[in-house]
């Protein structure tokens, strides 16, 4: 791009909307261009980053996590930006940014950025205000996505944003022609000390009890594995590249350390549970999520919860 191409540019962003035409051509001289293909990873959650980026053309996702569980926040096109707050501080990048298609961005370092408002402090003003919209802005979709991301009782992922994160790894393994085990674990019996239990303590019991066995549960698992709650009575766990051979391996080896939970509750009641397992496999049991969902709602409506005293 020549100087004026970016002048005219850097006025369609929203940071630089009320500078004046000499303050954008000062912006526009220092700033440099790049371009990242698709898919190519532009930083990492983690990394530390030391410049604002202006995205000319093309489509940046910016997201936390690592597969399965990659949460999109948002969504940078033509005119938008990213990075601003490795201009303002030396922590690490709160998430990571990726190209989706082909695209085109101006960079903006600290360096020239601490020169440039050094000699036209509206620079920084102006961006400061547009920063305090964004963080507000964020903070305020971060509040919903922690909502909507775990299950408040158990503290264990939600299921709808398992069954996302389920999405995105199905339609991985049917491109790169792998498969995808999922676990279902549930409550089969329920153990109580006392004679007469009411319905509030069972659910309050089931409720620890999950919690407990979720707790059990991930230390047995890959960082590339993940379990929600999948219901009032059952746990589920995601597992990349398994099959119902290992399946059935992973089973064992988790069996004697999750079935007959012990817990002490309420008064010192003592409770304990044994557990189920049920495997489905994709592609070989089903060939989608709703068919996998589908699949995992059925094995866990035949069930029904036992107490006994």
């Amino acid at each position: 791009m020549i100087i004026i191409e970016r002048i005219l540019f850097l006025k369609r962003i929203s940071i630089f909307s009320s500078l004046s035409s000499y303050e954008l051509r000062k912006i526009a001289e220092v700033v440099s261009e790049e371009e990242a293909e698709s898919g190519e990873i532009i930083f990492w959650e983690g990394d530390f980053g030391d410049c604002l980026y202006l995205v000319v053309e093309g489509k940046i996702s910016i997201f936390t996590g690592k597969q399965p569980a990659i949460k999109v926040l948002a969504s940078c096109e033509k005119a938008a930006f990213f990075g601003e707050m490795g201009l303002y501080d030396d922590k690490p990048r709160a998430a990571s940014a990726m190209a989706d298609v082909r695209s085109r961005m101006l960079v903006l370092r600290k360096g020239e950025f601490c020169d440039l408002i050094s000699e036209f402090p509206m620079v920084a003003l102006g961006i400061m205000k547009e920063l305090n919209n964004r963080i507000r802005a964020t903070n305020q979709k971060l509040n919903l996505i922690e909502r909507n991301l775990v299950d408040n009782s158990s503290r264990l992922y939600s299921r709808d944003y398992f069954v996302d994160c389920m999405k995105n790894l199905i339609n991985r393994a049917r491109n790169e022609k792998t498969q995808v085990g999922f676990v279902l674990i549930r409550l089969k019996k329920l153990h109580f000390q006392d004679e007469t239990v009411d319905d509030d303590t069972v659910d309050k019991f089931k409720t620890e009890l999950i919690r407990e066995l979720g707790m059990r549960l991930t230390t047995f698992l890959r960082e590339s594995d993940m379990l929600c709650r999948f219901d009032d009575n059952s746990i589920l766990i995601m597992i990349p590249e398994l099959n119902s051979r290992g399946a059935l391996k992973f089973q064992a080896r988790i069996t004697d350390d999750i079935n007959r939970v012990l817990i002490d509750f309420e008064s010192a009641r003592r409770l304990y549970s044994d557990v189920e397992f049920k495997t489905v496999t994709f592609p070989d049991d089903a060939d989608s999520t709703e068919g996998i969902i589908k699949s995992l709602e059925i094995l866990s409506a035949d069930f029904h919860l036992e107490k006994e005293s």
